[in-house]
């Protein structure tokens, strides 16, 4: 067990020492009255509070550090703890070991508003225009002028934010920067060397920090100490620096497949490389853009595919050959034609990951798509799903007229439901006829939506709304049925009067269905 006294003691990896240093460290109450000791000792340094992972802290004193653990004298009795990294909480963890020196800031890259060109052979320039005529644009990228033909250009993105290095070069970004430089003040020398590695301009950055210590070995002691061994190490392996450093390139240019073909070859080269750590945190980058740049992709490609097979089956399909396609192929078919055209970002992607990251895309804004006056092709039960209909929306009758209207929406719906049981027991090839007929009566454009409504709803990949919209047939109003007038012929027998028959543009349904889906 590990005892507070002023004898500094060293850690312990095992789990009972992690323990003790969070009882050590929270075991006096919290807002105690530091002893004499501890007032003596607090005007020697800065009094803070360590935070520890769990919600704990401590009043004292930082007063010794290390790449792995702080020493630090309590308040409450002036006692030494030795408290690893690992168990402060790490907001504090990366304050404080970036201020001592012991993260590399070479992964705090310079930004710099740039712009994108897409060029009519597909290839993308990422840069600034810095000057234009009548016929071509002064395009800078990676250190370098480019004079691009405006014909060339087929597309401009702006308002980009993009690593500085992707525009300037090195001794571009550091002349600038040097400007400020003041010479004699060691924290204007250390301001540079920390802007040194942002660019990964390693050995200026040893040579500013260098300067710092010798102009004031006072200043910063501790942290230029830590901090010159670690930017020693990248100068002594800059051609590695750079090695990796184009590996992140790639990947922030969307070259995947190219980024991980080359850390291999970087591995094959440099097996035993002091940069390890760096590779290792290089490729956590590298699949966590793969990955945010899969989701929006796959959504991206998904749909475009849904819309392009959707519009070859309205052209090419028969209706029963369409709800064959739509039950048992067009979703496997948009996964491999989706799988085919990022196959080349991703060779290894599979159709299961696919699916997996259509279902966790980023949900947008809501699409419309409508059975339209094919409706009637569901059947009523799909048909009206979900209709809340007129009867919720009834109100108390209380006239002689309303009456007589609720009577006749009565004899309707009696009616229609006659007709449907008489229909569904004469189920035959004419009825399989007649929607074979109104489907190859739709325009293309209305077959197109009728297939992505039904596939949005009964697919199982999008996310339909659970609240649909049910207008009103044009033609008949919303009741399902047409009114015949008869005049009565003496020698045929027929009567004067009022004859009903099926409404010819919605099959009795009364509903054109719209949904909206994402």
């Amino acid at each position: 067990m590990m005892k507070v006294n002023s004898t500094k003691t060293r850690p312990s990896l095992c789990a009972s020492f992690l323990c003790a240093s969070l009882m050590l460290l929270s075991s006096v109450p919290l807002f105690a009255k530091p002893s004499v000791a501890s007032q003596d000792f607090a005007t020697g340094g800065e009094v803070m509070m360590i935070k520890l992972q769990g919600g704990l802290f401590q009043w004292g004193m930082i007063e010794d550090h290390t790449a792995e653990d702080l020493t630090f004298r309590r308040m409450d009795n002036g006692g030494l703890v030795v408290v690893p990294w690992s168990l402060v909480e790490p907001v504090q963890e990366l304050q404080l070991r970036t201020q001592f020196g012991y993260v590399d800031l070479s992964g705090d890259e310079i930004m710099v508003s740039a712009e994108k060109l897409i060029l009519r052979d597909g290839r993308e320039v990422i840069g600034q225009v810095i000057g234009r005529d009548d016929t071509s644009l002064q395009f800078k990228t990676q250190g370098r002028t480019l004079t691009i033909p405006k014909t060339y250009v087929k597309d401009y993105v702006g308002g980009l934010l993009v690593p500085a290095l992707d525009v300037m070069s090195k001794d571009e970004l550091y002349n600038q920067e040097s400007l400020s430089l003041d010479a004699e003040d060691p924290a204007s020398l250390f301001a540079l060397g920390v802007f040194c590695e942002r660019i990964l301009d390693f050995q200026r950055a040893l040579e500013h920090y260098t300067a710092a210590q010798a102009l004031d070995p006072s200043f910063k002691a501790k942290e230029l100490t830590a901090t010159l061994a670690r930017v020693g190490i990248k100068v002594a392996n800059q051609v590695q620096v750079d090695f990796l450093d184009e590996i992140d390139r790639l990947s922030r240019r969307d070259k995947f497949a190219e980024a991980f073909s080359q850390l291999e070859i970087f591995d094959a080269t440099y097996e035993d490389s002091p940069l390890a750590g760096d590779r290792v945190k290089l490729e956590k980058r590298i699949e966590k853009r793969r990955h945010d740049y899969m989701r929006e992709a796959v959504a991206e490609h998904w749909f475009s595919w849904m819309n392009r097979l959707a519009g070859s089956a309205a052209r090419d399909m028969t209706f029963s050959a369409t709800l064959e396609y739509l039950e048992e192929t067009l979703s496997d078919e948009i996964v491999q034609n989706v799988l085919l055209g990022l196959n080349k970002k991703w060779p290894d992607l599979e159709e299961d990951q696919v699916r997996q990251f259509f279902q966790d895309r980023k949900v947008k804004r809501w699409k419309p798509s409508s059975y339209g006056l094919g409706t009637w092709l569901l059947g009523e039960e799909r048909a009206l799903k979900d209709d809340e209909g007129e009867e919720k929306k009834a109100q108390p009758i209380l006239s002689e007229k309303d009456k007589e209207r609720a009577a006749r929406a009565d004899q309707i719906a009696r009616w229609l439901r006659n007709q449907e049981t008489a229909k569904r027991s004469r189920r035959s090839e004419e009825d399989e006829s007649e929607m074979s007929d109104t489907w190859t009566a739709m325009r293309v454009a209305n077959r197109r939506s009728w297939i992505i409504a039904y596939y949005a709803e009964y697919g199982g990949d999008l996310f339909p709304n659970p609240k649909p919209e049910l207008r009103n047939c044009a033609d008949c109003g919303g009741i399902g049925v047409k009114y015949e007038i008869l005049s009565g012929y003496v020698r045929e027998g027929t009567a004067a009067g009022l004859r009903q028959k099926p409404c010819p543009t919605c099959h009795t349904i009364g509903r054109v269905r719209r949904i909206r889906y994402r």
